[in-house]
């Protein structure tokens, strides 16, 4: 794979993650608004929360299509990557870097919205189902 195309995978990673930190922000935001007992401003983050998951869903959608217009070999080697092998080259690493930094952004998210979810909904909580 040439590195135009590891550059290319890894920016898509960085714009998750820039995705992710305005989703943790907002998240958070909408914590702080529950403390207050603010619903109006718990409706506004939550609306504008969408924006960031919705354009991480088009991110999502775009790494996967390139990464499936990549030759055999290469999709083999990205899909090892992202089970877990270690990067060879610069940008390899480079890249599972960026993805790393992604993912654990993504369960800080995801850790925070439980808390607030089930704060919110109690039983009833998306993740209680």
């Amino acid at each position: 794979m040439t590195g135009a195309e590891w550059m290319d995978l890894t920016v898509l990673e960085r714009k998750k993650y820039n995705d992710l930190s305005e989703a943790l922000d907002l998240t958070g935001q909408i914590g702080e608004a529950l403390d207050r007992s603010d619903q109006v401003s718990v409706r506004m983050l939550v609306a504008m929360r969408q924006d960031p998951i919705r354009h991480l869903e088009e991110i999502n959608q775009t790494a996967l299509d390139r990464r499936e217009s990549l030759a055999e070999e290469d999709q083999e080697r990205v899909r090892a990557l992202l089970a877990g092998a270690e990067g060879r080259t610069a940008e390899e690493r480079l890249f599972l870097e960026q993805v790393q930094k992604a993912r654990r952004l993504l369960e800080r998210v995801v850790e925070l919205d439980r808390r607030i979810s089930l704060r919110l909904a109690g039983e009833n909580s998306f993740y209680k189902k």
